[in-house]
């Protein structure tokens, strides 16, 4: 649990490509974006899902942020969504896990020392929630931002048997031609208590940029991961941050897959979705959710549509299951 892995990430496992071909290949929903921001100068990022089985009135229910913190939104089909609120004003990069008929919101959130932590805020309906919770602190090194502050965001759950795995990511740099930051490192943390912890790091982080990688060569970006029970496979979505052939920067989702949600194993297949065109995913492809509904996988996620005075949108893409 205490080894890295080594990028450049080109570590190919045949056998289970074999299993997960079909994973590999995605449609972009015909009429993307699906959704953007109602006022100018606002933005929509970082997706997470709750589909209608598991919640509380049969509709869909998104959580995503933006520049006034995590929004809250409602659809009956998935594709057309209402604005209900904010959640977080100071929130950001949420993602909901159900256990239960509880909803456990994790996201990050910052301080007044510029610290960057996640927290966890519970609730039985979606729209009534506890005070947030600190899951999760950058207390090694390999988790400071630029000016020693702890810095941890970016938080996705999955539960395999009866162990919680916390994926999340961990200091950044600061992109030149866009101004802002992402982050640089994915690390992993265990809890066998529940789902609020105490959570275990890994003393390292599991993903690390290399400047051989052209996918990772500027940072890893973060992971959102998915337990496929039927294979025993987890699914690990992550977006790699890289400087592209055109000198700016860019971030391509990639699928990864792993057998005990430590060891990470890519695929020349990658990446599934990446920036193209002039529209809006031109510069990055960002972070993301995957639901099942019946035998097809909904992957929505984000994408910008250029570096400085650009906007970020939400879309959807789907993978036939085989």
């Amino acid at each position: 649990m205490n080894e890295p892995v080594t990028l450049p990430f080109r570590k190919f496992n045949l056998e289970l490509l074999k299993k997960v071909r079909y994973l590999y290949e995605w449609e972009d929903y015909p009429k993307n974006p699906i959704l953007e921001a109602d006022k100018p100068g606002d933005w929509v990022a970082d997706p997470t899902l709750v589909t209608p089985e598991n919640s509380p009135d049969g509709l869909w229910h998104m959580f995503c942020c933006g520049g006034s913190g995590i929004k809250h939104y409602k659809s009956t089909d998935g594709i057309s969504w209402n604005y209900q609120g904010l959640v977080d004003p100071e929130g950001y990069s949420p993602y909901v896990f159900v256990e239960d008929d509880s909803y456990y919101l994790f996201y990050h959130k910052g301080s007044w020392s510029r610290e960057v932590r996640i927290v966890c805020r519970m609730s039985k309906d979606l729209k009534n929630w506890s005070e947030s919770y600190t899951i999760l602190k950058g207390d090694l090194p390999w988790e400071q931002g630029l000016l020693g502050e702890p810095y941890v965001r970016n938080p996705c759950v999955v539960k395999v048997h009866d162990m919680y795995f916390l994926y999340y990511s961990a200091s950044y740099l600061l992109l030149p031609d866009t101004g802002y930051d992402e982050p640089v490192f994915i690390g992993v943390a265990i809890s066998e208590e529940g789902i609020l912890g105490p959570y275990v790091k890994a003393c390292e982080p599991i993903m690390r940029p290399n400047p051989c990688d052209p996918w990772r060569n500027f940072g890893c970006g973060a992971m959102k991961v998915y337990y496929y029970e039927e294979l025993n496979l987890l699914l690990g979505f992550e977006n790699g941050m890289y400087i592209g052939k055109d000198s700016h920067t860019h971030s391509a989702l990639h699928l990864l897959v792993s057998t005990d949600g430590i060891t990470w194993f890519d695929s020349p297949y990658n990446p599934i979705l990446k920036p193209e065109g002039d529209g809006w995913k031109k510069a990055f492809v960002y972070q993301c959710d995957v639901k099942r509904i019946k035998d097809r996988f909904y992957l929505y996620y984000n994408a910008r549509d250029g570096w400085r005075d650009a906007t970020e949108r939400i879309g959807l893409a789907i993978c036939k299951l085989k």
